[in-house]
């Protein structure tokens, strides 16, 4: 066999004694070595300092990867690994945006909504100013009419 084999929901049972290192270990042979290890199947193993090599690619969300796996399937903090494609949350929510302070920053529903009403503020008051201005120096030139007048 060159690629998996998948047993769906039966089992292989009355498995013989190991006696090379390719060979199949039962579920008990397992559970024996890991408790000798310090561990069980439903905590923590210790390692002793070891780690675990040489790791297959990731086939199910539930599978272990290697350093390069990790790279290249998931973001890194640092940035080096940018997104190649489009991201689903799957009907989840990013939560915690922070404010914006670069142009390439996300932002949060609230930072648009701000920045119109600022804008839509600025606006009115330049047009208040307009207005006011405008009155002022409309009263100024009737002012000098009526002097030139009298």
């Amino acid at each position: 066999m060159a690629r998996y084999l998948n047993m769906d929901i039966h089992h292989i049972s009355y498995l013989g004694a190991l006696e090379q290192n390719h060979h199949v270990a039962t579920k008990g042979y397992a559970d024996t070595k890991l408790s000798l290890l310090g561990g069980d199947m439903k905590g923590d193993i210790a390692m002793g300092g070891y780690r675990i090599r040489h790791l297959g690619e990731p086939l199910h969300d539930n599978d272990a990867l290697h350093l390069s796996s990790a790279d290249h399937y998931y973001l890194r903090r640092d940035g080096a690994n940018g997104m190649r494609a489009d991201l689903s949350l799957g009907g989840q929510r990013i939560r915690g945006v922070a404010n914006p302070q670069t142009d390439q920053d996300g932002v949060n529903l609230r930072t648009p909504q701000d920045s119109a009403t600022s804008v839509l503020e600025q606006a009115t008051a330049a047009a208040n100013t307009a207005v006011s201005d405008a009155i002022t120096n409309h009263a100024d030139i009737l002012n000098q009419d009526i002097r030139k007048k009298v």
